[in-house]
């Protein structure tokens, strides 16, 4: 297992996004939960305005790196054919999968030594590819191919996850065992509180608390669904 780079290149997908998360979180009254965001400093990265509270993303295919989107950007790139291959708009859809089925033997099987995780389709590597959050930044756990067939046939909205910008994000801190499609974005601002928020060996009941607040408001503004679909892939 080794940490993500967070400096670009092929695999710095989580790069320039992390930081501008880590960077608000700083800030007092930082978000506190997923598609949150400050207007403060806040500009689109194609064409120079301002990105607005709780803006979009795309992801640069060619940089690896999320880009802050002005409405009018995010409504020039909403469509497949858009961006010439460069640029993917990130989804702003969160679908919280009520039956989705991963039991203890399979979770115990991606090695994941923390009790969150999620993972994404990487379309540079043809491959999915599996992180869990930690104090240091994302950090990639090996991925069997088997394993990851096995959860598509049992959970088939896996099938039709959008490469690079669309994860799956597994919780089960507690006695929680909940599963979502939601936006990669939502993901790295996980990785961000607990960066920013992360003190000790066990880190403090602060950066738990804003946990359970992150998957409250997760909760809140997602979308039920099954796992044999989601109304975006009917």
């Amino acid at each position: 297992m080794r940490p993500v780079r967070t400096g670009g290149g092929r695999d710095g997908i989580a790069g320039s996004t992390l930081r501008r998360l880590i960077a608000r979180r700083e800030r007092p009254g930082g978000p506190a939960g997923p598609g949150t965001a400050d207007a403060a400093g806040e500009a689109c990265e194609l064409c120079g305005a301002p990105a607005g509270a709780a803006h979009r993303h795309l992801l640069d295919l060619a940089d690896r790196e999320l880009r802050c989107a002005c409405r009018a950007c995010a409504l020039l790139f909403d469509h497949a054919a858009a961006g010439g291959g460069r640029h993917r708009l990130v989804p702003d859809d969160r679908w919280f999968l009520k039956d989705f089925v991963l039991d203890d033997a399979t979770w115990a099987d991606l090695h994941i030594p923390v009790r969150m995780a999620f993972a994404l389709r990487d379309s540079a590597a043809g491959r999915t590819a599996l992180f869990y959050p930690s104090p240091a930044g994302p950090v990639e756990s090996p991925l069997a191919e088997e394993t990851w067939r096995r959860l598509e046939q049992d959970n088939p909205v896996l099938r039709g996850l959008a490469p690079d910008v669309e994860a799956l994000l597994v919780n089960r801190t507690g006695a929680a065992r909940e599963h979502w499609i939601v936006p990669v974005d939502d993901c790295y601002t996980l990785v961000g509180l607990l960066r920013t928020r992360w003190k000790g060996l066990a880190g403090g009941p602060d950066v738990w608390n804003d946990i359970t607040g992150f998957f409250t408001e997760l909760r809140r503004r997602s979308t039920t669904a099954t796992s044999a679909d989601h109304p975006l892939r009917t």
